[in-house]
């Protein structure tokens, strides 16, 4: 038997509790390091020495913006620092307003009324004076015109249609008018603001597109109900209500100087749009045979399209102007222009062909011929609102001045506190 020294085996047991010890505290003290460092699988990349990596801090930097600690400006409304405000606000108004004005009334324009020209102008060849309600000049060195605007109508026997023939006008220009000169039409009480009438239209089809049945019909928001299709099922090109109601009174490339025929004023239908309309219009990849045009253009297309005749809205600039829908029932689009010569004094003549009728709903149609300025055409409409915003701005300053002067208290008074009081 081997005899075993009861002390040696003592020492054997203290000794395997301290290694049992140690691996304890040392498992401890890695756990910690894992948690300090906050390692998950995620964070592992299969290396050879599967060495974990260290995770981006996402605790937002130490500033005043990202810790909400932004400094703020909380003024004292005062007496003393609201009055220069409006004085200077009544000043900035008033000189602007009066500028306007000013640019406003030196600008030169014409407006002559001609939807009774079948009815009332002289059909025998004859001129006759217009009466005072159908014309309006405004020019700024000449306020009433020394001629009356003259009419007459040359009737078309070969047209069966409502509105039919040439309208021919003869008006003044008293003196030289400065380019650039534009020539609108102007029409009043058409309303093309309702609802169904400006969402009557096809984008796809303005960008070129061939588009299908399904898409110019079953489109959501816009799409060209009610006139999508003719009785022969060929698409309306360009289908919708706007399309189909576009003004098409036809207006001359040159105004007649009546008394010098070799000196007459050219006019021109380029530029007469915003240059970013090109963008929108694209020429059409339609064939002629699956199209056909609306109904009111029956009398410029009346064999329907074919090969030569399609339209191409990418250049024809009064389609782009009237597909742009006006917000009131009175409106101008811009239909001639020349930004190179001035209209030089005299007495000019412009023929207008008829086909556009407005006696259905009591409308009215005319010529607008103007020129250009710095805030456009004459409009003291802006001019007057920044007059009275102006005006108010200074009665709000006498106001003021006013109460603070009789009835003022000195700011800041603890006395006047409502606990300070008997």
């Amino acid at each position: 038997m081997v005899n075993f020294d009861l002390k040696h085996v003592g020492v054997f047991r203290r000794k395997d509790k301290e290694h049992q010890y140690e691996n304890t505290k040392n498992q401890e003290t890695d756990n910690n390091m894992m948690d300090e460092d906050e390692y998950d699988a995620s964070e592992f990349e299969d290396d050879e020495n599967d060495m974990p990596l260290k995770v981006k801090n996402r605790r937002p930097r130490e500033d005043n913006f990202t810790q909400q600690r932004l400094a703020a400006y909380n003024p004292v409304v005062t007496p003393r620092t609201i009055l220069p405000l409006y004085l200077l606000i009544a000043a900035v108004f008033v000189i602007v307003g009066g500028c306007t004005l000013s640019i406003s009334s030196k600008v030169d324009e014409i407006i002559i009324y001609y939807q009774n020209c079948t009815t009332e102008a002289p059909s025998d060849g004859t001129w006759s004076d217009m009466s005072s309600d159908h014309y309006s000049y405004s020019f700024k060195n000449n306020n009433t015109a020394s001629v009356v605007p003259q009419w007459r109508y040359i009737n078309d026997e070969t047209d069966t249609s409502e509105e039919r023939g040439t309208c021919q006008i003869r008006f003044d220009v008293p003196y030289n008018i400065p380019q650039p000169v534009y020539l609108s039409y102007l029409i009043e009480k058409f309303s093309p603001n309702h609802r169904r009438y400006v969402l009557s239209f096809s984008e796809a089809q303005l960008r070129g597109d061939a588009a299908s049945y399904n898409t110019v019909h079953d489109n959501t928001g816009i799409n060209c109900k009610p006139l999508v299709r003719d009785e022969n099922g060929k698409i309306y090109y360009p289908c919708g209500l706007i399309a189909n109601s576009m003004f098409n009174d036809t207006f001359p490339m040159e105004l007649i100087n009546v008394n010098d025929n070799s000196n007459n004023y050219p006019l021109t239908n380029e530029k007469i749009n915003w240059h970013s309309d090109r963008r929108r219009y694209k020429k059409t990849k339609y064939n002629p045979d699956e199209i056909t045009p609306p109904p009111y253009w029956i009398k410029q297309f009346p064999d329907g399209y074919n090969e030569t005749n399609v339209p191409d809205i990418q250049e024809w600039e009064e389609f782009q102007n009237w597909m742009r829908p006006a917000a009131f029932d009175k409106f101008s689009k811009l239909i001639r222009r020349n930004g190179n010569d001035t209209l030089n004094a005299g007495l000019y003549e412009i023929d207008i062909g008829l086909h556009w009728p407005v006696a259905p709903y009591n409308g009215k149609k005319a010529i607008y011929l103007t020129h250009g300025s710095n805030i456009g055409g004459k409009n003291p409409f802006l001019g007057i609102i920044y007059l009275i915003g102006g005006c108010i701005c200074a009665a709000m300053a006498v106001t003021i001045l006013g109460f603070w002067t009789f009835f003022g208290r000195k700011v800041g008074d603890p006395s006047t506190l409502s606990w300070n009081r008997e």
